[in-house]
């Protein structure tokens, strides 16, 4: 009973956040249903979609996080030392809350891609390609989620901090990992710092994906790299001290 409660008390915490709720819904929608204007407002070729197909990795990078920052605020109020100091251990408190901010990730990005595929003919390799992409990319935001959890405290001063931190990390992420900006213009360091966030392996599988139109071995090298990034952020957090 007690996991059950704590799984739906964390997705009622990251889905009923303004924010979260916004980013997750507004953002994605929008984005996927005028693809095609916003590609054809700028040529409408490869490279636009390119572009595109970035920016929702992006936003939905970005919902993630904010799916599973919940944690944050549950040491603010003292409720996770209160979970923790009942039969709930830190391994199954992180898998309750992983699990509440996967699923709906999971369901966002198959819709992207189903919508996508409707309205716009996206090609099925193209499709099923960044819904993948999507859903990984989701798994290890969630975990820098937990990570990022564990180096502030739960005070108000913590939170202030957590909060101007991971949106330095998050657009640093976007800008480097060729989210917000094409791989191909970025200078040669910021291409290679880039790789040290698992946005740049996400936007070179979905660089492969619209330039090759097929899974090719770089995409799956890709998809591989944000994999190992997402274990060991949730290695590490769960590792770490919450309380």
């Amino acid at each position: 009973m007690m996991n059950i409660t704590v799984f739906k008390y964390a997705l009622y915490n990251g889905a009923t956040k303004p924010v979260s709720a916004i980013v997750n819904s507004v953002g994605p929608l929008m984005l996927v249903i005028f693809a095609d204007r916003i590609s054809g407002a700028f040529g409408g070729d490869e490279v636009t979609m390119l572009i595109v197909f970035n920016l929702l990795a992006y936003i939905i990078m970005l919902g993630a996080f904010l799916m599973a920052n919940s944690i944050q605020k549950d040491k603010m109020e003292g409720v996770l030392t209160r979970i923790l100091a009942g039969p709930i251990t830190l391994r199954s408190y992180l898998v309750q809350n992983f699990f509440a901010a996967m699923i709906p990730m999971t369901i966002i990005s198959v819709i992207v891609g189903a919508l996508g595929y409707i309205l716009h003919d996206w090609d099925t390799t193209a499709t099923i390609g960044v819904v993948i992409v999507y859903i990984v990319l989701s798994a290890s935001s969630i975990g820098l989620s937990f990570v990022w959890s564990c180096l502030f405290s739960g005070s108000e001063g913590g939170k202030e901090a957590s909060l101007s931190g991971i949106s330095v990390l998050l657009t640093l992420s976007g800008l480097l990992g060729g989210l917000m900006l094409p791989l191909a213009i970025l200078p040669t360091v910021a291409y290679y710092a880039g790789t040290l966030f698992p946005a740049h392996w996400a936007a070179r599988s979905i660089e492969q994906l619209i330039l090759y139109g097929e899974f090719t071995n770089m995409y799956w090298l890709g998809i591989l790299a944000v994999a190992m990034f997402t274990v060991a952020f949730l290695l590490f957090g769960s590792k770490r001290r919450m309380v």
